[in-house]
């Protein structure tokens, strides 16, 4: 029986009846029919069961083949893994290039903190954001700082010491007054939180008046969501491009 006889009589059973599963008999001419069938198609073989004859005892050609296989498969799904997790980090990269590119082109310190705020929200999911310019209240009307982003330098020494002290981004759970302090209008209990500050020194080429802290927190009601595994870069990256936008509307 020819390769092509055989093709035939196959697509006819499977028109047939589709539900229908092929016979062994109809299995083994095709293959005594096509020699180089898994030569043309190796790949198919890493999905079949093999056994070797060996009495009792497992073949180690059979183990060895399960095993490849085994780690075939874990390959596949970490390859899997790595491409979803590259298409949520190019998306998360265009994301933020946009939001950067707008905050550039915001007019006053209220519209760059009003935009941060809001964009958290939207795009990247988050559930409760905050900005915060720590500075006194000198400051705050000279720059025409709206409430809603702005605490008193003192206020923060007494309520938020050992946050605005930190050289390093923090994540884990708050006290419910410094949850109070640093959130004041979500809408969401916070259970934990991710915050980022920086320092901008009035002294060292800002103008005259008060030192301002610029802090960037984000916060979710799960006690777990953030904590001392939560990576912090790009928050930091945020804050960075923040602090510099503050910067240049004091200037």
């Amino acid at each position: 029986m020819s390769s092509a006889t055989m093709n035939n009589e196959t697509a006819s059973t499977q028109n047939g009846n589709a539900n229908q599963a092929l016979s062994d008999e109809t299995v083994a001419q095709f293959l005594t029919s096509n020699p180089d069938f898994f030569h043309r198609n190796p790949t198919i073989l890493a999905e079949m069961s093999l056994p070797h004859n060996s009495g009792n005892a497992t073949s180690l050609i059979e183990r060895q083949v399960a095993i490849l296989r085994e780690r075939g498969i874990q390959t596949r799904h970490k390859l899997g893994e790595l491409i979803e997790a590259a298409k949520e980090n190019d998306n998360l990269l265009n994301t933020t290039q946009s939001l950067v590119i707008d905050l550039i082109n915001a007019d006053s310190l209220n519209s760059i903190c009003t935009l941060l705020q809001t964009e958290l929200h939207k795009k990247f999911g988050v559930e409760s954001a905050s900005v915060t310019l720590i500075t006194d209240t000198d400051t705050q009307s000279q720059y025409s700082i709206d409430a809603d982003y702005y605490q008193d330098t003192s206020d923060a020494e007494q309520k938020i010491s050992g946050i605005v002290n930190n050289n390093q981004s923090l994540c884990g759970s708050l006290r419910e007054s410094e949850a109070e302090f640093i959130f004041t209008n979500t809408k969401y209990a916070i259970g934990s939180a991710a915050i980022a500050s920086k320092k901008i020194e009035r002294s060292s080429g800002s103008g005259s008046g008060s030192d301002i802290i610029v802090m960037l927190a984000v916060a979710h009601h799960n006690a777990d969501h953030y904590n001392s595994d939560t990576g912090t870069l790009f928050l930091d990256y945020l804050c960075d491009i923040l602090t510099a936008l503050v910067q240049r509307q004091l200037s």
